[in-house]
């Protein structure tokens, strides 16, 4: 198998390992991971150019690429959907909280102004 193969199913095992970083809801995780299948895919296409590659079996390892990254897409759709769910929920929970501020508040039953001695 050709070093660029290699490399293209490499990129396959980070970007399943990536999905289940994303799925898990590890982000920061799931960014170095996206790195480093980066990194791989540009030297496979660099070691596509400096050798004979299938293109059937190419062809069939970026077809199985594109349908992973829809995959990451749709996953990282999802989460971001529900983090602004979750930020939305927060806030009206502060908002709601804070109504309630001004009742608990003690108020002081004599004023500074007001003369102690009469």
């Amino acid at each position: 198998m050709s070093e660029c193969l290699q490399l293209l199913d490499k990129a396959l095992d980070l970007g399943q390992r990536e999905l289940e970083l994303l799925s898990a809801g590890m982000v920061e995780q799931t960014e170095e991971t996206a790195h480093q299948r980066g990194a791989i895919l540009e030297r496979a296409w660099q070691a596509k150019e400096r050798e004979a590659v299938d293109v059937d079996a190419l062809m069939g390892k970026l077809r199985q690429l594109k349908s992973l990254q829809g995959q990451l897409t749709r996953e990282a759709r999802s989460l971001h959907k529900s983090l602004e769910e979750d930020l939305a929920r927060s806030r009206k929970e502060r908002g709601r909280l804070s109504g309630y501020r001004q009742a608990t508040r003690i108020v002081p039953t004599a004023s500074r102004f007001v003369s102690k001695r009469g």
